[in-house]
């Protein structure tokens, strides 16, 4: 079934957010991340798009912008994530698309709901369990909110609806509240978290060799992968072993 038009936004505002294929993680050192804002900044110009706050996660990223062209919020995504797709699989020598299909986006219509967006994105990393207070994150644009010295997010808009020290105290605020976000079905960890769990247990191992284990080994590193929610194409990719092995394994057991 085709999927409708996306909804536009009268005020210009659009909560913006696009994953990694399969939840993989797109950052893997920091030249990745400083390598996508560059680009981020580039082409939110060309656009005349403002970049009001951003976030980069392992495997996902959400942006707050505001733009009066109606096709920005589509050609920005498109421009960001063709070059850092391009940059990303000659750098790691792979091939295939690495963001998901379609990227997410919400319209932003009140100011209540903007600074709901705007606090929502900031604290992904404390949701997360990274880091405790949300400016402490190095790949947001908290930072800069907090400094007042921004590279080229756009805080007028914020510190026209509450004062920046009302901003930062509002942001600090622990909340439960939802936003449009990447996790749809079933959670499975990050990459990097699933190397993390494989290298926990199995340390005096790279993780090649596992494709040279017995079944009955490989099942256990599988079903461990499992427990801490890994997909089997997450398992597939950390471990080299074929996805029709895990398939037929998690099968017979």
């Amino acid at each position: 079934m085709s999927r409708g038009p996306r909804i536009l936004s009268n005020s210009g505002i659009y909560h913006l957010i696009s994953r990694g294929i399969d939840k993989m993680d797109i950052f893997v050192d920091d030249y990745d991340y400083e390598f996508f804002l560059e680009s981020l900044n580039r082409f939110a110009n060309e656009e005349n798009a403002e970049v009001h706050c951003y976030c980069l996660m392992d495997n996902h990223y959400h942006l707050l912008i505001k733009t009066n062209n109606l096709e920005s919020p589509a050609r920005l995504m498109k421009r960001i994530n063709v070059k850092y797709a391009m940059y990303f699989n000659r750098k790691y020598e792979r091939l295939g698309p690495l963001f998901q299909e379609r990227y997410k986006s919400e319209c932003i219509e009140d100011d209540e709901y903007y600074m709901t967006v705007f606090r929502y994105i900031l604290r992904n990393p404390v949701k997360a369990g990274i880091v405790a207070d949300p400016f402490e994150y190095k790949w947001s644009s908290a930072h800069e909110l907090e400094s007042g010295y921004t590279c080229f997010t756009n805080i007028s808009y914020i510190c026209s609806i509450v004062s920046k020290k009302e901003a930062i105290r509002f942001i600090k605020e622990r909340t439960d509240e939802v936003c449009a976000d990447v996790s749809e079905g079933a959670r499975y960890a990050s990459d990097r978290t699933a190397k993390r769990v494989f290298e926990s247990k199995y340390t005096d191992n790279v993780l090649m060799d596992v494709r040279f284990f017995d079944d009955e080994h490989k099942l256990d590193v599988i079903n461990m992968l499992r427990s801490d929610k890994c997909s089997i194409r997450q398992i597939s990719r950390l471990t080299g072993i074929p996805r029709g092995i895990i398939k037929r394994l998690t099968r017979v057991s």
